[in-house]
């Protein structure tokens, strides 16, 4: 395991250009001209998902309470946002999988039904109590019997982490067990009849991972971004069908150490006004991001649940040292998401239905950020 170090060697706020998003012809030729601008080179895999049918999954909640290789060579330049610290000597590797070629073509300007106002606020510190604060002075909701002062002290502790010494090898897996999940137009209301399921990856959580990966092959860390789509056609059953998914990626890329499920939330009123958890990062609205780590009651077998919570302590940290506001507290109850298959798992919700695509996107770029900022621990 790495020596403990000083969280000012994670205070870094690094900026990358934002995933430039559209349909999935004009988005892919404009994505790879946005990789190869970052030294890297990206190519749609092979094994694309292609479904006809149109229809959305059934909305969720995980908090409930409030081989195709993108390939990156010598790094040749940067673009006008690139790191103010040292660049890598090399970017990383971004290994995209199973990425849909289905393309939404939605006429979206016929949900003009003003039902409601989007409710746009900061979660921001809670009261002592259920809450944990830690050393950067984030918070953990403590849902769980163990006392906080175990808690508070594990958080003091790195995860056991080893970074590989091929810069190649990949390092993290971004997945989502609910690949559909996808955002509201930007506007100060909603419409009821909107759909909050997309098969369409530029217009779904999926390209919120597409701004993670790319933001830490900047960094100089190889991911992969697997993409199948677990929650369509049948939603029941995703956790089982991703946990799949893992396995596999898991035996193909052994050095895998962070096991991200990148979701986003479906938090509203009590009158169906949809929340959207924001914050002002530089100048720009970001939505705010949850970290969901389990707790084991000897219902999941998740003997090493505690090295999770470590992990999300540390990415907690690290976010809220760079990018104040932008990380809501850590939830860690009694769940599971997969969470037993690594000890680095986690699943994380990027804003919630009511946020707009721009602004989750913007917040995987500072998320890869924040990841990044947290892995130079263990260099």
């Amino acid at each position: 395991m790495g020596k403990l170090k000083s969280f000012a060697a994670v205070i870094a706020a690094v900026g990358c250009p934002i995933l430039t998003l559209s349909g999935s012809a004009a988005g892919n030729f404009l994505r790879s001209a946005a990789y190869f601008t970052a030294g890297a080179y990206y190519s749609e895999n092979e094994n694309n998902s292609d479904y006809s049918d149109n229809s959305a999954s059934s909305e969720s909640s995980e908090s409930s309470d409030n081989s195709d290789i993108s390939d990156i060579s010598e790094a040749s330049g940067m673009s006008e946002s690139e790191p103010s610290e040292s660049v890598p000597e090399r970017l990383g590797r971004i290994i995209t999988k199973n990425r849909s070629d289905y393309e939404d073509e939605t006429d979206y300007s016929k949900f003009q039904t003003h039902t409601g106002q989007i409710l746009r606020y900061n979660f921001g510190k809670f009261a002592p109590g259920e809450y944990i604060t830690l050393q950067s002075g984030a918070q953990v909701k403590n849902c769980t019997e163990l006392r906080a002062s175990q808690l508070e002290e594990a958080s003091k502790t790195l995860p056991d982490i080893t970074l590989p010494e091929d810069p190649e090898s990949p390092v993290v897996l971004i997945y989502h067990t609910h690949t559909t999940e996808s955002y509201l137009p930007e506007n100060d209301w909603y419409d009821a009849d909107y759909p909050n399921n997309n098969r369409d990856p530029d217009k779904s959580v999926v390209a919120v991972g597409d701004a993670i990966c790319k933001a830490l092959a900047s960094r100089g860390i190889s991911v992969v971004h697997d993409c199948t789509i677990h929650d369509y056609p049948q939603y029941t059953g995703a956790y089982y069908r991703s946990a799949d998914t893992i396995a596999e990626n898991m035996k193909e890329y052994p050095d895998l150490q962070l096991i991200l499920d990148i979701h986003r939330d479906g938090i509203g009123n009590s009158d169906g006004s949809p929340i959207a958890p924001v914050a002002e990062i530089n100048g720009k609205t970001a939505a705010q991001f949850m970290i969901i780590t389990g707790c084991d009651n000897e219902i999941f077998d998740m003997p090493n649940y505690m090295e999770n919570y470590k992990l999300a302590c540390l990415l907690q940290n690290a976010a809220e040292t760079a990018y104040p506001t932008l990380p809501r507290p850590v939830l860690f109850d009694y769940r599971n998401y997969n969470q037993d298959m690594s000890p680095g798992a986690l699943l994380i919700e990027v804003g919630s239905h009511g946020n707009s695509l721009e602004e989750a996107v913007y917040t995987g770029e500072l998320l890869g950020n924040v990841i990044a900022n947290a892995l130079e621990c263990f260099s």
